[in-house]
């Protein structure tokens, strides 16, 4: 992508992660820059058609990230750039590595899985902590503002 920095956004399908998407078109279309839809995905072979499964779930990630970004594009009438990554690792740090170079991240903080954070921890907070470029956390549940 060239021109002014990109905004960084992680897609991982969820509805928080729509609205994270949301926003970033916007805060895009204000700031005259393009997004760059992030999904990561983590492969775990299971057996000797390892190189099959990777080529499949690389397949599936792309697939589903299309299918988010077309979610939250359909109903606009304007859209900067989009780039979409899909790219295999932690989606921590998946979605720092894909924003180094970005003029902001966007993540969405999920509901509940209070349990699965305790253990894994949060996506957000980890972003927040390690970025080196500033972040943006939409809180679970709250919808921005469209930009009209």
């Amino acid at each position: 992508m060239s021109g002014p920095k990109p905004i960084v956004v992680g897609v991982d399908g969820s509805e928080a992660a729509q609205r994270a998407l949301d926003r970033a078109l916007d805060e895009a279309l204000l700031r005259g820059c393009g997004v760059r839809a992030v999904r990561a995905w983590v492969f775990e072979p299971l057996g000797l058609t390892a190189l099959a499964a990777l080529r499949e779930a690389e397949h599936w990630a792309a697939v589903e990230l299309a299918k988010a970004v077309a979610a939250v594009v359909g109903g606009r009438s304007e859209t900067p750039p989009i780039e979409q990554v899909s790219a295999e690792g932690g989606p921590a740090e998946v979605l720092i590595r894909h924003s180094e170079d970005a003029a902001l991240l966007v993540v969405a903080s999920h509901r509940g899985e209070r349990l699965r954070k305790a253990v894994l921890g949060s996506v957000s907070t980890a972003c927040a902590r390690r970025s080196t470029v500033p972040v943006v956390v939409l809180p679970a549940g709250v919808n921005a503002p469209r930009v009209s």
